[in-house]
């Protein structure tokens, strides 16, 4: 099996695309009822994470992220020793990530957001950021941390978990 990343084109009709389940509700009604919606309006780019098939053709939507342009308040970094800082602290934000049920404990997870981080330090050089931000779901607060992100507000568990990697510290 061999998997590509490539983004997301509302226009396209991906295999499994209406049958995606990753375990979460809140996940699974966002790929179902806003990925489309949010990524034409210009909300956000998506990314999928795509099988090939025997023929050579992309055959299966495995697996997804969405990102976007954010800022947070310097307030939120108050338990990180940061520095001098300005008062709002521009960033990138990870929305969504979600991986096939079927297909978790794979490596796609860490696969897509090693994607994600070269899409940071690419929009970086660009445009400026601080870093990435996300709210970890209760159950990837670990994952998360394993990749280097910071608690910012401490485990909410079971409620979502902000959560931050400095762009220094995305390797």
């Amino acid at each position: 099996m061999s998997f590509v990343i490539d983004r997301f084109d509302p226009a396209v009709k991906y295999a499994g695309f209406n049958q995606f389940d990753c375990g979460l509700h809140l996940v699974n009604k966002f790929v179902k009822d806003s990925l489309k919606k949010q990524v034409k309006q210009g909300l956000s780019v998506a990314y999928v994470m795509l099988e090939e098939g025997q023929d050579g053709g992309l055959d299966r939507f495995v697996g997804f992220y969405t990102i976007a342009n954010h800022s947070v308040p310097i307030s939120v970094f108050s338990a990180m020793q940061l520095g001098s800082l300005p008062r709002i602290i521009p960033c990138i934000r990870l929305i969504m990530l979600g991986i096939q049920a079927s297909d978790a404990g794979n490596g796609h997870g860490r696969h897509l957001m090693n994607h994600a981080f070269d899409v940071v330090k690419r929009s970086a050089q660009d445009i400026g950021s601080y870093g990435l931000y996300l709210d970890a779901d209760a159950g990837a607060v670990s994952f998360y941390q394993r990749l280097g992100f910071w608690l910012l507000e401490g485990d909410k568990r079971p409620d979502p978990s902000p959560m931050f990697i400095p762009l220094s510290a995305i390797r």
